[in-house]
């Protein structure tokens, strides 16, 4: 795809959602999107890249070409996007995603935003969602305050979401038997519109009613897998247990499939001219980025190991310590040359690795040779934490700085026999809400364990819109930031969907001939 699209659209959102799916699996979405997209745009890039640092999450709905590669992978989807002028010069971005999979589809983060459904039940397809813009709607009754300052396109939002129109429907490959949505024929529509309603809570709370519709299986010849869905029903009916015993890990596949590309070296030299020797000794820092297609991404990296270093003379330039600080590695999305011509950016591992640095006349790093740990979680279960955080422990920042000043940051443990006996301590270290946003710190402990995904229900067992911000460094913790759309009332129980026995791959690393230029 090309550069990304800039248009000024009226101060309104109006999104039409047309999910189309044919008898052998196969189908596309045609997606409508009017609305005032350079503060959605930076909405989503500050929920995510503002809040944590790094992520790949979007806000429904996508609002760019870059957020659309998001939702709908080149991998799965053929995708064509352009802008629609009507005869009043109102411009509508129109998006069509074919796919030939409907489990590429259940599995896409357009999937996820709908938290979509499918199963085949006593000779009928049921399909089963959300229509994704409830979270929006409460995001847009953010009030200002110095906190979400920090998130860009917020201010924006509130002043354009005054209008919101959301259309979401569903074609079946037979005619529907039954909907609670309105029917005609192989379809039914669930419209909402915000001129109906007299306050935008209540408008948010109609967006996150549960479509459902249904038509006889007859003549279908897919068989729907559908993801883990926490956000689709209330916490009562959320089961808990296994619900994937995973696939074996094709450690042939991924060893052959890993690149490594170096991206700096940088010697720094101290000379003490104090004569009391308290300078901090030279030092050379190495980085380099490890790729993997996506489908081969782990859900854990370990940090890198240095085995071994020496410089053109042979000598060994390897740390005599164990020093982890010299040691790290995070994840990231970027791009090098010789990607695919599509102009996706590529899942990327960036590793950092500190030695001492060789005599100032050697020219060239002889040999970098060490390797990094990549972990692949067989299966998942559900895992269910009643009344998990209480009201205490989330400070309410529309109460004033004061308030924030006070926060208690200690872990304060999430107590589970289940996560406990696989391996995983979780910690909230801090919470914070205000109308519009509500956002939870996680603390994430665990060799042989990852959290994969989080869901926040209210005091009432209600679900509301969550988003799970992982920032991996790698070894056994990490932090994790749950954004909830709006302030639901606590205590807040929590649904969480957790892998653990892990197989581990090791990636050898290995660099010669690095040149220093001087």
């Amino acid at each position: 795809m090309g550069a990304l699209l800039i248009f000024t659209f009226s101060g309104c959102i109006k999104i039409k959602d047309e999910l189309t799916i044919a008898a052998d699996g196969s189908g596309q979405v045609r997606l409508e999107t009017q609305l005032a997209q350079a503060g959605l745009q930076s909405l989503s890039q500050g929920l995510g890249m503002g809040m944590m640092g790094n992520s790949d999450n979007a806000l429904y709905p996508p609002v760019d070409e870059s957020e659309i590669q998001k939702f709908f992978p080149a991998k799965d989807f053929t995708v064509t996007v352009k802008p629609e002028k009507d005869a009043h010069g109102v411009v509508t971005l129109v998006t069509v995603a074919a796919f030939k999979d409907i489990n590429a589809l259940l599995a896409s983060p357009y999937g996820r935003a709908h938290q979509l459904s499918m199963n085949i039940t006593n000779g009928s397809l049921v399909v089963r969602g959300i229509t994704g813009l409830e979270a929006t709607a409460r995001f847009a009754d953010a009030k200002d305050s110095e906190q979400m300052r920090m998130v860009p396109g917020l201010a924006d939002l509130r002043k354009q979401t005054n209008s919101m129109r959301d259309e979401f429907r569903i074609t079946l490959p037979n005619a529907v038997s039954a909907a609670n949505g309105t029917p005609a024929g192989n379809s039914a529509a669930w419209i909402t519109d915000q001129s109906g309603y007299t306050n935008n809570l209540d408008f948010a709370r109609q967006l996150s009613v549960v479509a459902e519709i249904k038509c006889p299986a007859t003549g279908l010849k897919f068989t729907p897998l559908t993801p883990v869905r926490l956000g689709l029903q209330p916490f009562a009916e959320l089961v808990a247990g296994v619900v994937d015993t995973g696939t074996p890990v094709d450690t042939n596949k991924i060893v052959a499939a890993v690149q490594f590309v170096p991206c700096s070296l940088s010697v720094t030299r101290s000379l003490d001219l104090s004569g009391e020797g308290g300078s901090q000794p030279s030092s050379a820092q190495f980085s380099g980025a490890v790729l993997l297609p996506q489908e081969l991404q782990p859900q854990k990296w370990g940090d890198p190991k240095l085995d071994e270093v020496t410089d053109a003379k042979g000598n060994d330039l390897k740390p005599a310590d164990n020093d982890e600080n010299r040691f790290s590695s995070r994840s990231f999305s970027s791009r090098f040359e010789g990607d695919d011509e599509d102009d996706t950016n590529q899942p990327s591992h960036l590793v950092t690795m500190e030695f001492r640095a060789p005599d100032w006349k050697i020219k060239e790093i002889a040999r970098i040779k060490g390797s990094i740990d990549l972990q692949y979680f067989g299966g998942s279960q559900v895992v269910k934490l009643t009344n998990a955080v209480p009201a205490a422990w989330i400070v309410d920042a529309s109460k004033g700085a004061g308030s924030m000043m006070g926060m208690d940051r200690s872990e304060k443990n999430l107590q589970s026999e289940t996560l406990a006996a696989l391996g995983l301590d979780l910690s909230v270290q801090m919470g914070m809400t205000q109308p519009g946003v509500t956002m939870l710190m996680l603390v994430v402990k665990g060799k042989d364990a990852s959290l994969l995904d989080a869901q926040v229900f209210d005091a009432n067992g209600q679900p509301w819109p969550t988003q799970l911000q992982a920032q991996n460094f790698g070894g056994e913790s990490g932090m994790c930031q749950v954004i909830v759309a709006g302030k639901p009332q606590p205590p807040l129980s929590l649904g969480l969907q957790v892998s653990g026995h892990a197989t581990t791959v090791t990636v050898p690393i290995l660099v010669e001939h690095v040149s220093l230029s001087h």
